[in-house]
């Protein structure tokens, strides 16, 4: 059983990814999930197997928490689950609530843990930390990271984790069709995590350079620059297709777990640009496979940026090198025996 507030972005993706590719003689699967703006409108087409089943609980707003508690556990008593699998905070927080006591394996999978966060002041980031620890201790969970970066926060509440690394679907993303026009661009919510305020100073420092923002977000107005595209929210195939045509896919992020939309444009072979926090230094390796700039230095990224831009061959280069590294580390079939052995009680070593 999975228990997922976050049915959007990368979460999604990685839960309709597992899901969808558990072996189905061996795994019926439940979902229960809440439903954001940005979720996909027709989501329930991407889950199409007879082995899975889809169950709408609210769980986005403080004031549906204790009626989202009582489902969970409805569900739980109901489905009789060999192993709950809690994804992002918020789900994480309400499920173990909910799954105390029951004899499921429990598992839990932050996406980018509450602590690390850096649009909040140290006294928040402490509480979000206390809240952390103080469910762990009431429902213990096994942790399950995305990355080796989020492994290590983890291992401030609990040593019973592991990681399995976000992956993609390495087949499933095209060919890069970058076109005569240069356009650098990133695909994803556009929130605080994100640092829009950062893209939108790159773009200031490039005004005769198209940016292109593939997503939409609460804080689509700090994109003023007069030389960026704001797509609005799209189809997962219509921003592949967009990401395809990027000469440049930079990700400009505060804080990350380990994001899908990288390991995407990697595997697409872009030459990538992204900022200096743990997530990215677990995938690029600076000048290797992409470029790394410290936090907010807007001066490093456009130097970066427009290095690629004059180098077709030096694009290339790095744009094939990003997507050997992730067929090699980060392709669905690694992760899927992983999750796979992790549910039936036999997982293999980190």
């Amino acid at each position: 059983m999975y228990v997922v507030e976050s049915f959007s972005t990368g979460v999604y993706a990685i839960v309709r990814d597992v899901a969808c590719n558990l072996d189905p003689r061996r795994f019926e699967v439940l979902i229960l999930h809440s439903i954001r703006a940005d979720s996909p409108k027709d989501y329930s087409h991407d889950f199409t197997s007879p082995n899975i089943t889809l169950s709408y609980i609210p769980m986005g707003n403080s004031n549906k928490y204790l009626q989202a508690i009582r489902s969970i556990r409805k569900a739980i008593h109901e489905f009789q689950p060999d192993s709950i699998h809690l994804h992002s905070s918020k789900a994480g927080f309400l499920g173990r609530i909910a799954a105390h006591n029951s004899k499921a394996r429990l598992f839990y999978t932050p996406h980018g843990i509450s602590f690390i966060r850096t649009d909040v002041g140290s006294v928040k980031r402490k509480i979000f930390y206390l809240l952390e620890k103080g469910i762990q201790l009431y429902t213990p969970s096994r942790i399950i990271a995305v990355s080796p970066a989020e492994y290590e926060n983890v291992l401030k509440l609990t040593t019973n984790a592991t990681v399995i690394n976000n992956f993609i679907d390495v087949a499933s993303v095209p060919q890069s069709q970058e076109t005569d026009m240069l356009m650098v661009g990133i695909t994803g919510r556009i929130t605080e995590a994100k640092n829009p305020q950062l893209f939108n100073r790159i773009a200031l420092g490039m005004p005769s350079v198209r940016f292109i923002w593939i997503g939409d977000g609460d804080l689509r107005t700090q994109l003023s620059a007069q030389n960026i595209q704001i797509t609005g929210q799209v189809t997962r195939r219509e921003a592949l297709q967009k990401l395809s045509e990027l000469s440049v896919y930079i990700q400009t992020s505060s804080w990350e777990g380990m994001p899908i939309s990288l390991l995407e444009a990697m595997a697409c072979s872009k030459p990538v640009v992204v900022s200096k926090i743990p997530a990215h230094e677990n995938l690029i390796q600076d000048g290797t496979n992409g470029f790394i700039c410290e936090g907010n230095a807007e001066k490093q990224f456009v130097g970066k940026i427009g290095l690629l831009l004059n180098q077709s061959d030096l694009r290339n280069t790095l744009g094939q090198a990003a997507k050997t590294f992730v067929l090699t580390y980060h392709d669905l079939n690694q992760a899927i025996g992983r999750y796979s052995a992790e549910y039936e009680g036999t997982p293999t070593a980190y």
